[in-house]
């Protein structure tokens, strides 16, 4: 049964892990467009009909909404938000696929389909764990209370997670509960995504000396870009590795008859920031990379800022680092030491509120984004016991 086909949440077999994660696999998020409220809906009806208290939170987007839900008294001790993210990458080519990316299917011990890994699975994780805790959390044999987040939009850099903090579903500490192979992350890499304009100046191409060719002007652009990423390279944090400033896409002419001159070429500027560096003094070098390339070539440019992921850093000791460092050490033969994560994560929303947040779960992350996208579900089982585990821990600390 399909969750976009209108999937029963009260149904039986989406009690358990696996079919609960297969589910939600089979509602088709794709982002962009943006399509989370067939998925945010199925998690509030899921979690209305356990008896738990569940919203559709309609910010920033009324037609994207996100599912938020809530167990537990915050006024009686320290609250942990486990959050996910309910939208993915598009699938594409779907022929590619040896299962159908939206079928759910689980076979040789594995939940294959886009969203499988990143992060369906989590995002079932935290509820089932939700669940099984809220007797305990009622009951006082738990003190605090457990958010679950399913947002949307993370897979763009949308403010579905900040939208949730800021209506106040924070908390005291957070597991952002990304594929991470039971490693934890403590620290993530930032990324900006500008979109830099070259100019040039249209002309037939039979006489191309009356205009200029705006992919000729591009030429100094693209050498001080690598120039850059260069000197950048020798910046390197010790768990995220390096800065990089990369172009992932170039144009020019394209909407223009084919014996004209281009007058703009654009360029994707894709720069991954440290978690020691600031937005502000990445801007800064940009600003000074391409007013060099203006006074030494005489290329103008223009920027524009597309995305911006900040990063994000806690003490890699922090208690909640450390109970599920070696909580998956002992349950799942984990690494121990310190670890970050390459890519960016909403980690950082909570870092940036004052809240510790770490980037742990089962699932390879190099399976997210990919053809062929699945978990193995006995890892799955495995990050169940051990997050709520974790989360027993932590609400026995009041």
């Amino acid at each position: 049964m399909s969750g976009e086909a209108g999937a029963d949440p009260t149904a039986s077999d989406l009690n358990d892990l696996p079919g609960l994660a297969a589910e939600l696999v089979r509602i088709e998020t794709e982002n962009p467009p943006g399509n989370e409220r067939p998925c945010a809906e199925f998690v509030v009806e899921w979690f209305d009909h356990r008896g738990i208290d569940a919203t559709l939170f309609e910010e920033p987007s009324a037609q994207r909404p996100q599912a938020v839900a809530e167990v537990g008294d915050r006024e009686d001790g320290p609250t942990l938000v486990l959050n996910g993210h309910t939208d993915v990458v598009p699938a594409g080519d779907r022929e590619a696929w040896t299962h159908d990316p939206y079928a759910g299917a689980i076979a040789d011990g594995r939940l294959h389909g886009r969203g499988s890994a990143d992060m369906k699975t989590g995002i079932a994780l935290a509820m089932v764990t939700a669940r099984d805790l809220a007797p305990e959390i009622e009951s006082g044999d738990l003190d605090g209370s457990l958010v679950v987040h399913a947002a949307m939009g993370e897979e763009t850099g949308d403010p579905g997670t900040a939208s949730l903090l800021d209506a106040g579903y924070g908390g005291d500490a957070a597991v952002v509960l990304e594929p991470t192979g039971f490693r934890v992350g403590t620290r993530a890499k930032g990324v900006a995504t500008f979109r830099v304009g070259v100019a040039g100046a249209a002309a037939h191409a039979s006489h191309p000396d009356e205009g200029a060719n705006a992919i000729d002007a591009a030429r100094p652009v693209l050498v001080a870009i690598d120039e850059y990423d260069a000197r950048l390279r020798e910046r390197v944090d010790d768990l995220v590795g390096r800065a990089y400033a990369t172009v992932t896409e170039l144009s020019a002419g394209t909407d223009s008859n084919m014996a004209v001159l281009p007058e703009r070429a654009e360029l994707l500027l894709d720069r991954r920031i440290l978690p020691d560096e600031r937005f502000e003094d990445v801007e800064a070098e940009l600003d000074d990379l391409f007013a060099g390339v203006e006074r030494e070539a005489g290329v103008e440019t223009d920027r524009e800022l597309v995305m911006h992921y900040a990063s994000a850093g806690i003490a890699d000791d922090s208690p909640l680092a450390e109970r599920l460092r070696r909580l998956s050490a002992d349950r799942a033969d984990a690494p121990t030491e310190p670890w970050g994560m390459a890519a960016a994560t909403d980690a950082r929303e909570f870092v940036e509120r004052g809240i510790d947040a770490v980037i742990w779960g089962p699932g390879d992350l190099s399976k997210a984004h990919a053809v062929d996208e699945c978990i193995d579900l006995a890892d799955a089982a495995t990050g169940l016991e051990i997050l709520k585990t974790a989360t027993r821990e932590v609400l026995s600390e009041s």
